[in-house]
């Protein structure tokens, strides 16, 4: 969002200034506004912009990525990711946090607060990635995480295809935030925890694993939503298993959608 603000706000600053230049009464030699100047000028800084990606884009090469667990005993996770491919699921060794392959280039940061392990992965070179310009790699990322460790785990994807397996996870809450994407999302099997799904234009496979109950709550604009019912049956303005209350394992499930297609089962 930031990088599309300054694009769009450098073209606003450049209108907005040969539009001021023309009100005072400034014109070229030829006696032409300056405002005649306006496309002309906004090709040429495009043109710079993609001459600048095509030599500081991320890398195109596939890379490992393996973060020490330092002995914590929590984590907190938070991936940040763009178009391309995104996969999440269970596989760090045991004295590893996250062990992760990607293309594309990452930008890691990793700080040990108390007994908690706190990681956030993100593109790298990000800031190239404007509107119509930018790298032409795309982000695949394979992110294997340490099943055994209680993670709050962070999720915010752009234009993806994203499967994300967290069955055997130890996940303490989750917030997952999609653009125009398609995303299969798989729950923990374990725990009780606050699931917070906001949803752009995206279609999203929610899978509620057996032996889970849930409390599901919508909020929706456009978007088509069906529930198994027979799982998770309607009680006045959201979805419940019978046993929600007492279950030993359950997933608090709030859904924030705009022009989505959501499939629950």
């Amino acid at each position: 969002m930031r990088r599309n603000q300054l694009f769009w706000g450098i073209i606003l600053l450049l209108a907005g200034g040969l539009l001021l230049a023309g009100e005072m009464g400034i014109r070229l030699p030829n006696g032409n506004s300056l405002l005649s100047l306006f496309w002309p000028v906004v090709l040429i800084f495009a043109g710079i912009l993609v001459l600048f990606s095509i030599f500081l884009r991320g890398s195109n090469e596939t890379e490992n990525v393996s973060i020490d667990l330092q002995g914590a005993q929590q984590a907190s996770l938070k991936l940040n990711h763009g178009a391309g491919e995104f996969k999440v699921h269970s596989g760090a060794g045991m004295n590893e946090m996250v062990h992760a392959t990607v293309t594309g280039g990452v930008e890691q940061k990793v700080n040990r607060n108390g007994d908690r392990l706190e990681v956030k992965l993100r593109p790298a070179h990000d800031f190239l990635s404007i509107p119509f310009i930018g790298p032409s790699n795309q982000l695949n990322w394979d992110v294997a995480i340490n099943p055994n460790v209680p993670t709050s785990l962070r999720m915010n994807l752009g234009a993806n295809k994203s499967e994300i397996d967290l069955h055997d996870m130890n996940i303490t809450d989750l917030k997952l935030e999609t653009g125009a994407s398609d995303t299969m999302l798989t729950l923990p099997a374990r725990g009780r925890f606050l699931a917070d799904l906001d949803l752009g234009a995206a279609s999203l496979t929610l899978i509620i694993p057996d032996g889970l109950s849930a409390r599901i709550r919508a909020s929706l604009g456009a978007a088509d939503m069906k529930v198994d019912s027979s799982r998770f049956p309607r009680n006045g303005g959201y979805y419940q298993s019978p046993d929600y209350e007492t279950a030993a394992n359950a997933a608090d499930v709030t859904i924030d959608a705009g022009a989505a297609s959501i499939r629950i089962k």
